[in-house]
């Protein structure tokens, strides 16, 4: 669609498309990443939660 308007608009600038879609591939990329990261994250924390209150359950023992 990107390339129809170059076309209409007399533009012609492969480089620019080729940048575009690099751009759209990283920002996939990165979107998948950070993602990941949140779920890690989640785990992290509700890993130490668990432990928390296994050593809160050990000390009213």
């Amino acid at each position: 669609m990107l390339e129809k308007l170059f076309k209409d608009a007399g533009y012609t600038v492969p480089e620019l498309l080729e940048y575009i879609e690099k751009l759209e591939k990283d920002q996939d990329l990165m979107a998948e990443t950070i993602k990941k990261m949140k779920l890690e994250s989640i785990r992290k924390a509700s890993a130490s939660a668990g432990m928390n209150s296994r050593l809160k359950d050990a000390l009213r023992e």
